[in-house]
């Protein structure tokens, strides 16, 4: 199991940077990309956990720097069941950082949905 979840996050962390499907060819399935690498951020090998974190910041980073559209919805309901459902602290503020993101590229559009997340 545990080669599955490195060989899982390694192949994200390689996705994200690939010259064809990466980058803003992933915009369609960010929610999706993240919720997996969120899964990997506290998980209880070290290895594994510091191959999602730099995989967490790297998509963050993508979708922070993109010009492309993409549905916050989605981003939201992934990083809200993050907050509400694991109780590690990792994840946690992984999902704040993320949302922090999303109020200062969108902050008109994340006004819809601030009552969600308080």
């Amino acid at each position: 199991e545990r080669l599955n979840r490195l060989t899982s996050i390694t192949w994200l962390a390689q996705l994200i940077h690939h010259p064809y499907s990466g980058g803003d060819a992933l915009l369609p399935f960010h929610a999706e990309v993240l919720g997996a690498i969120m899964t990997c951020i506290s998980d209880g090998e070290v290895e594994i956990r510091l191959v999602a974190e730099r995989t967490n910041h790297d998509l963050l980073t993508l979708v922070r720097d993109t010009r492309g559209s993409f549905k916050l919805r989605s981003l939201l309901d992934t990083l809200t069941g993050e907050l509400l459902n694991k109780d590690d602290v990792p994840t946690k503020m992984a999902s704040l950082r993320w949302i922090n993101m999303l109020m200062e590229k969108r902050k008109g559009d994340m006004a819809d949905y601030i009552h969600n997340l308080l």
